[in-house]
């Protein structure tokens, strides 16, 4: 059994993890506004409370941290890259 605060820190970490990653990789300003917490308190609410998948809305290649494969929730950033919503990943997928 895992202690509720464990899950609650891990959960913190991972979403802070992948925000760091993409500030660094370029993808995210180091500003950050209203609309960006609320996607990150989001992404650890995800974390800990993953969603009821919606199967009628999946992708093929969904978000290689996370795993999620929702459509509404894997953004095309230009014509080769998705930002996932649920933890801030931005990769290409395999097409």
């Amino acid at each position: 059994m895992t202690n509720p605060e464990l899950k609650i820190a891990d959960a913190i970490r991972e979403v802070t993890i992948a925000m760091q990653k993409a500030i660094a990789d370029g993808y995210r300003s180091r500003m950050i506004d209203a609309d960006d917490l609320v996607e990150v308190l989001l992404a650890i609410a995800d974390r800990l409370d993953a969603p009821v998948a919606d199967t009628t809305n999946q992708v093929a290649c969904p978000c290689p941290d996370c795993g999620m494969a929702d459509a509404d929730r894997l953004v095309w950033q230009d014509d080769e890259f998705v930002r996932c919503d649920a933890c801030g990943t931005i990769y290409a997928p395999d097409a």
